[in-house]
C-alpha cells in the first residue's frame, strides 16, 4: 500500500485553518462541556502515550494542548473543527480502521461526547506554551563500542587438554567450552540421526522416510555436505528462517493498520 503524509502547501493550509478554528474564544458552556467531558477522558485514557510527559511521544502526536492537537500528529491534525466524520481522533475512538485506545473501545456516550465536541469547533482552553523537548544527544564514542561496530579481531583457537575430537579450529573452541564447564562431547551421532536434526534444524520439518533411507545408503564421500545443500536450497528452509526473524523482529501482516495507526 502506498503510503503518503499531509505536506507542503496543502499542509500548511490545513494546519492553518485548523488552528484558526481551535483559536475562537470558547463561551463558558464549552469550556464546562470540555472541563467535564473531554479533558478527564484525554487524561485518563490518552496522556500516558500522546503528552508532553509520555516516555514515547507515539505518532508525533500531542493531545494535552490544545495548539498541538490542532498541529497534530506525524501526517497531519489529528481532528478538523466542524468536521467530526473527518477527524482522525474520532475514527480511532470509534474503531474505525484506527483503533484507539489501544486497551479497549470507549463507550458510546464518550464517543458522542467527542462527536459533538469537534462539531462545535472543538473549542479548548487549553492555553499553554508548548516547549519543544530538547534533542537527545548521542555519546558517539560510546556507540561507536556497541558489538556490532566493534571490528572483527582474530583469535587463536585455545589449546586443549584432549584435542583427539578435533576437525577445525570451530571445534577447539566449542571443546574448550566443554571442558571448562566438566562436560565431554557425546560420540559422532548416527546417519539417520544427523539427518533429521539438519532437517528439523534448517527447515523444522522432519525428513521423509525417503530421504532418510537415501542418506544412510549413500556411502559416497560429501553424502551429508549433499544434504545439507538440498536442505538449503528448499523453499522449506526459506520459509522456517524467514518466518524465525519476522517473529524476532515482531512483524505483524497488518500493513493496513500500521499505515492507518501512523495516520492518528
Amino acid at each position: 500500500m502506498p503510503r503518503f503524509s499531509f505536506t507542503g502547501p496543502f499542509f500548511c493550509l490545513l494546519f492553518a485553518a485548523t488552528l484558526s478554528a481551535a483559536d475562537k474564544k470558547p463561551t463558558a458552556a464549552q469550556v464546562e462541556f470540555f472541563e467535564k467531558k473531554i479533558r478527564p477522558v484525554l487524561v485518563k485514557q490518552c496522556y500516558s502515550c500522546h503528552s508532553a510527559k509520555s516516555k514515547i511521544l507515539r505518532g508525533g502526536l500531542r493531545l494535552d494542548n490544545r495548539q498541538a492537537v490542532a498541529r497534530g500528529g506525524e501526517t497531519g491534525p489529528a481532528l478538523l473543527p466542524g468536521k467530526p466524520a473527518e477527524s482522525l481522533l474520532l475514527q480511532a475512538l470509534k474503531y474505525d480502521g484506527l483503533e484507539m485506545p489501544p486497551s479497549g473501545k470507549l463507550s458510546a456516550s464518550v464517543i458522542a461526547d467527542f462527536e459533538t465536541w469537534i462539531r462545535q469547533g472543538a473549542p479548548d482552553p487549553r492555553n499553554e506554551v508548548i516547549k519543544s523537548r530538547p534533542k537527545k544527544q548521542i555519546d558517539y564514542p560510546k556507540a561507536l563500542k556497541f558489538w556490532s561496530f566493534v571490528p572483527p579481531k582474530k583469535h587463536a583457537p585455545p589449546k586443549l587438554a584432549d584435542p583427539s575430537g578435533v576437525k577445525n579450529d570451530i571445534d577447539r573452541f566449542v571443546l574448550a567450552r566443554l571442558e571448562a564447564a566438566g562436560l565431554r562431547a557425546v560420540g559422532p551421532a548416527d546417519r539417520s540421526t544427523l539427518i533429521r536434526r539438519a532437517t528439523f534444524g534448517l527447515t523444522g520439518l522432519p525428513p521423509i522416510p525417503e530421504d532418510v533411507a537415501a542418506f544412510v545408503a549413500d556411502d559416497q564421500p560429501g553424502a551429508f555436505a549433499r544434504v545439507v545443500d538440498r536442505l538449503l536450497d528448499s523453499e522449506h528452509y526459506g520459509e522456517r528462517w524467514a518466518r524465525h526473524w519476522l517473529d524476532v523482529a515482531r512483524y505483524a501482516e497488518d500493513q493496513a493498520h500500521t499505515f492507518k495507526a501512523r495516520r492518528y
